[in-house]
């Protein structure tokens, strides 16, 4: 339940950090009923490693990413980019990476997977605005699991 509470607050601050202004996402997270262990775990890696995450752009537009409070990249059409990401060890303790379009605009859709030497990949492609399984962020927890949403 303190998990729950603490993954829909920071997805909450990190949402408003950044601007991402979707009502429908922020009223997802509001009555506090949504947290991302409500979802299916997508992949799982070794949380006592670094994990390298890799984002493959398969849109044809600009995308803007980035771990929470951290600087944001940009990642042009069809381009690949890597980064490292260390989980926490507490529970609790998640690492957040927020991907989206400059201007908030454009459905994404992300196919995970784990690749040898703890590497994740994150193919990210584009999808109808009415598709409800639209996604904007990625939360690997301190087991190591992976969620998006």
């Amino acid at each position: 339940m303190f998990k729950s509470r603490i993954l829909t607050f920071a997805t909450l601050v990190t949402t408003l950090s950044l601007g991402l202004t979707s009502s429908s996402f922020a009223q997802w997270f509001s009555d506090n009923t949504v947290s991302p262990s409500d979802f299916k775990v997508e992949a799982t890696v070794d949380p006592n490693q670094f994990i390298t995450v890799r984002l493959q752009n398969k849109t044809n537009q600009t995308l803007v990413y980035a771990l929470a409070n951290d600087h944001s990249q940009r990642l042009a059409p069809g381009k690949t980019g890597e980064f490292l990401v260390r989980v926490g060890r507490q529970p609790g303790e998640t690492s957040t990476i927020l991907i989206n379009t400059p201007d908030y605009t454009y459905p994404l859709i992300y196919t995970l997977r784990v690749i040898p030497k703890n590497t994740l990949t994150v193919e990210i492609t584009p999808t109808s605005a009415a598709n409800p399984a639209q996604e904007r962020t990625i939360y690997i927890d301190e087991r190591g699991r992976v969620y998006s949403f």
